[in-house]
């Protein structure tokens, strides 16, 4: 059973992204402060005065345990099938980190390799929108104190996960690993609960750090958040979506998903509702699912995006038919199969399009549409 739940709709690509983006390409430090790396000494007290940054989160030994690895096998790292996700948490304010030990995941959803990624996600002031993370198809009901805070725990196919409301903020640690759904995991051979117990231990530090701090301190800069409703119409519209998919006279239906009028279910609901990201997703009886995540003033997201370490080996720029000068393009790196997903810009706009048949026809459906 996975972390999160059979079905469970993610404003990103694949189950996630580990990204810190807009205003930065750090893929360590919030999207105001440097990208400086972890250390072997104690967790630095500078934040007292500044903003807090990876480095107050997590020392590099502290990493290197947490991987089973040496420290100076550790790097700062995105993993791509979790990269835009992470991009909506910055832009709505909130702290990325993540480090990597092993060869870099290739591709988005990639199992195979050697990788393991370490994650720490802050989101202040959204203590009140926590919930605990999935479990297989529920929310896990596994708790532990960590630091005087009660956490919840998930272990699963997709890797370990440590959650909870800490001070104002919704704190979340993760680790992901090559080779969890067969064999050749690095944590093959730990001892039960261990890589859950080294988890909890990072997350003590974690927490240690983020409950004290003050508002100054997680007051990490945002985009501004959309103004107005989450409308799927104009260059979202439905017609001309399914019309470039060449769906005929297939039946389909179209919702628009919008964190701000649903139940928050977790950390990706809850960064999406602040900054405003929606989605609109195309369901055609054969054809399966179209899912299109937009952000509105987000276009500088793909600038960050692209300049994540290991992103490169997942995305390639792209040409899209009707994108202007300044507008640009990613889409997945694949040497077969659809090539699928791919995010691009169109104006001030942000968009990314996970589509089994097609992502690019959509990009360039809905730039035709708008303009």
């Amino acid at each position: 059973m996975g972390i999160r739940g059979a079905g469970r709709r993610s404003f990103g690509i694949g189950a996630g992204i580990a990204v810190v983006v807009v205003l930065t390409a750090s893929s360590c430090a919030s999207t105001a402060t440097p990208n400086t790396p972890p250390t072997s000494e104690a967790p630095s007290t500078s934040a007292s005065t500044g903003l807090l940054g990876c480095d107050d989160l997590a020392t590099l030994d502290t990493v290197a345990a947490v991987l089973a690895a040496e420290p100076a096998d550790v790097v700062e790292a995105v993993q791509p099938t979790d990269a835009v996700d992470r991009a909506v948490l910055t832009a709505a304010g909130g702290l990325a980190c993540s480090w990597r030990v092993g060869t870099a995941q290739q591709s988005i959803g990639d199992g195979a390799g050697d990788w393991a990624y370490l994650s720490i996600e802050v989101l202040p002031d959204a203590a009140d929108d926590w919930a605990p993370p999935y479990a297989g198809d529920t929310p896990s009901e596994d708790t532990r104190m960590i630091a005087g805070v009660e956490a919840t725990t998930a272990s699963g196919e997709t890797g370990w996960r440590v959650s909870a409301p800490v001070g104002t903020a919704w704190v979340e640690l993760s680790i992901t690993a090559a080779g969890l759904t067969s064999t050749g995991s690095r944590f093959d051979d730990a001892p039960a609960g261990e890589v859950l117990d080294n988890l909890a231990e990072a997350a003590e530090a974690t927490f240690t750090t983020v409950e004290p701090a003050s508002k100054a301190q997680l007051a990490w800069p945002a985009l501004a958040p959309r103004e107005g409703d989450a409308t799927c119409d104009g260059g979202l519209d439905e017609a001309g979506i399914a019309a470039a998919l060449q769906y005929g006279a297939t039946p389909t239906t179209y919702t628009v998903i919008d964190p701000r009028t649903q139940p928050i279910v977790d950390l990706e609901d809850a960064a999406s509702a602040r900054v405003g990201a929606f989605s609109c997703e195309l369901f055609a009886e054969g054809f399966g699912y179209t899912d299109i995540l937009v952000v509105r003033g987000g276009a500088t997201i793909i600038d960050g995006l692209a300049a994540q370490p290991d992103i490169a080996a997942a995305l390639e720029p792209i040409t899209l038919e009707g994108a202007v000068d300044g507008e640009s393009a990613l889409v997945a790196r694949r040497s077969d199969g659809p090539r699928s997903p791919l995010s691009f810009t169109l104006g001030d706009t942000f968009y990314t399009v996970n589509s089994g048949d097609g992502a690019q026809t959509v990009a360039e459906a809905i730039i035709a549409q708008t303009r």
